[in-house]
């Protein structure tokens, strides 16, 4: 079921980020020089941010009261074949570590029987696509802001550090990609700072994704 919907998921990303390079004009700057690091086995670390809510492009979903679940902008709705099916789309622009826009990115989770699946398309010009795959507890980012008293439909401004899956380990594994990210695998982690929610649900904030790759044996 995981691989079922990690191919849907790659398979919808790329579309919509295809779809959204062709949208949006401040895609076509020029390649910035990557800032990545080396990390001491042999393989690249490199951060990638999103600010919340000024980097998110689009987001629509299936009725939760998750996090962010609200669609933006308003006039999105899922196909009716796929309006029941558990699931959140989003995309965004992506920053480097000093605060450029050198991407955009999808975002799916949807929920399986044990847990929920997310993956990541993550695409840069000149460099290529980067997936990204793993799974966590949906209601776990939802439980964290209500414990500092957000509820659903109101406005709340509080500050809550939310790394996605288990604490202990990466959220998931990169699963390569195209051009230079093709022969690349490793692990990511998935963190989100927030800083508030806005009445409509939308978070405000930061989500940083932590990767570290090596070439693939």
């Amino acid at each position: 079921m995981l691989k079922v919907t990690f191919s849907s998921g790659i398979f919808f990303g790329l579309a919509a980020v295809v779809s959204g390079a062709g949208l949006y004009p401040w895609i076509d700057h020029e390649r910035l020089e990557s800032r990545t690091q080396v990390v001491p086995n042999g393989g690249r670390s490199e951060v990638f941010s999103i600010r919340l809510p000024v980097d998110r492009i689009a987001s629509l979903g299936t009725e939760r009261s998750s996090l962010g679940a609200a669609s933006f902008p308003a006039a999105l709705a899922l196909p009716d074949s796929l309006g029941t099916e558990p699931m959140q789309i989003d995309h965004f622009k992506v920053r480097d570590t000093g605060g450029n826009v050198i991407g955009v990115a999808s975002r799916h989770t949807v929920d399986l029987p044990d847990a929920t699946a997310v993956t990541w398309s993550l695409s840069f010009p000149s460099r290529g696509a980067l997936w990204l795959v793993g799974q966590f507890d949906s209601a776990a980012l939802d439980v964290a802001v209500a414990e500092l008293g957000y509820q659903p439909g109101q406005a709340w401004a509080g500050d809550v550090d939310f790394r996605v899956g288990d604490s202990e380990s990466p959220t998931g594994e990169v699963r390569g990609g195209t051009n230079e990210f093709s022969t690349l695998t490793g692990v990511f982690t998935e963190s989100w700072h927030i800083t508030g929610v806005g009445d409509m649900g939308e978070p405000r904030g930061t989500i940083e994704l932590d990767t570290t790759t090596f070439l693939a044996q």
